[in-house]
């Protein structure tokens, strides 16, 4: 029972026409920064993710795509191959060896604070990318 979940952001319009203004000059530049900042993404997540008993390889499992394109851009994705992974980011119930439920183990949300991390930091990080590029045009 994987719960999928989807982060997006919202009011970065004026970042979204420059970078389709480098797409068309610099294709290659638009994969160079995605890959910078999943690998971001990732390594935070990867901070956050509890090492414990039973969750020490769930650091380990954190996989990222290659820039895949769409007719809107590109993207890549970032996965945990670890199947109780949604588990420890979303919380469950905990219920014992004879069916008898315990209570509830909240979730840790390491993706999800990750992505509000990275959020903030969105604009600057993007709107200096940018500038770099667009300025030695």
């Amino acid at each position: 029972m994987a719960n999928d979940f989807e982060i997006t952001f919202h009011g970065l319009e004026q970042l979204q026409a420059r970078l389709n203004e480098v797409r068309a000059r610099y294709p290659y530049k638009e994969e160079e920064i995605l890959l910078k900042l999943g690998a971001t993404l990732k390594a935070s997540s990867k901070e956050k993710t509890p090492l414990g008993k039973h969750k020490k390889h769930l650091r380990n499992q954190y996989k990222l795509s290659k820039v895949q394109y769409d007719r809107d851009g590109s993207f890549i994705t970032m996965t945990n191959t670890s199947p109780h992974f949604h588990l420890v980011e979303k919380g469950h119930q905990i219920v014992g060896k004879n069916g008898q439920e315990h209570g509830f183990a909240q979730g840790i949300h390491m993706v999800e604070t990750s992505m509000i991390e990275l959020e903030q930091t969105l604009s600057e990080t993007l709107g200096t990318w940018l500038d770099s590029i667009l300025g030695s045009v």
